[in-house]
């Protein structure tokens, strides 16, 4: 069965490599995070869904022709709102299709790729019941939570310094941990900083993160601090996005924080972005 920390990869054949991969990535908007050339006889490239841990593959190569499409047969991309989805019919400059499915015609826009393959444009939010959370402070050792602080670390050697350090929050769904939140002093007596944060990839964008910044406000209002800080890598959008729309700013860059010499490895890249500055945010408690 698959596990919270599997990723899904979607594979299909092209004769127009070139042409499709153009299409997602500059009219879909999808970042490019990789490919090759010459394989054995097979190009390919890969282009990641924002927000999921799911990316597209295209091949070419190999003699064996292209696949037919199906008008049943779609890709649904939920954009979140209607400038989005207009953006794209412009970037793409695609004629809208009767789709097969009349639920489509009340839900999305229905465009084709340079293949043939059809692509739903949906105005709205994925929308899922958020589960009932519970928020409280974890007691004793901090073993069975490094599968979540790896989430949000990738250095080893910095995880392993600060894992015990200050105090963590839990979130609960029906009595299962699913996220943490650790918090920690700082130089500043009026200051918590949020250290590690991370929610299991199959919740992540259901109010779990939220109930957990929420929990961490109401403690620092609690014992009078005034201000919350954080920070994060540059090259993760979804990180920066979560924060601000959490009420948290910018406050300073520090470049190239994310090297070996700090414990990192060279190559890690986040939506296609190069992890290398790390940016603070802070927020009024």
């Amino acid at each position: 069965m698959p596990s919270e920390h599997h990723s899904l990869r979607i594979a299909r054949h092209t004769e127009r490599l070139d042409e499709v991969v153009k299409f997602y990535r500059d009219g879909l908007g999808l970042p490019e995070i990789g490919g090759f050339r010459g394989h054995e006889g097979y190009d390919g490239a890969f282009l990641a869904v924002p927000g999921t841990r799911t990316h597209l593959e295209f091949t070419a190569g190999g003699g064996c022709g292209a696949p037919r499409p199906h008008d049943e047969s779609l890709i649904v991309l939920y954009l979140g709102d209607q400038a989005s989805v207009d953006a794209v019919l412009e970037s793409v400059a695609a004629e809208p299709l009767p789709p097969a499915n009349p639920y489509w015609a009340d839900h999305g826009v229905t465009i084709a790729d340079p293949d043939g393959f059809r692509i739903v444009l949906v105005p709205e939010h994925w929308q899922r019941d958020n589960p009932a959370v519970q928020v409280g402070e974890q007691s004793g050792a901090r073993d069975g939570l490094r599968g979540l602080f790896e989430l949000a670390e990738d250095s080893r050697p910095r995880l392993d310094a600060y894992i015990e350090a200050g105090r963590v929050l839990v979130a609960r769904v029906n009595g299962a941990i699913v996220g943490h939140l650790q918090l920690t002093d700082t130089s500043d007596p009026a200051q918590l900083e949020i250290k590690n944060m991370a929610v299991l990839p199959s919740l992540q964008g259901r109010g779990v993160g939220r109930a957990l910044l929420d929990a961490a406000f109401a403690l620092a209002r609690d014992e009078r601090r005034t201000t919350l800080t954080v920070a994060t890598a540059a090259a993760d959008i979804g990180n920066l996005r979560f924060y601000q729309r959490c009420g948290f700013r910018m406050s300073t860059v520090e470049r190239d924080a994310f090297t070996p010499a700090t414990g990192y490895r060279e190559g890690i890249a986040i939506d296609g972005i190069e992890l290398r500055d790390r940016v603070w945010l802070e927020a009024r408690a």
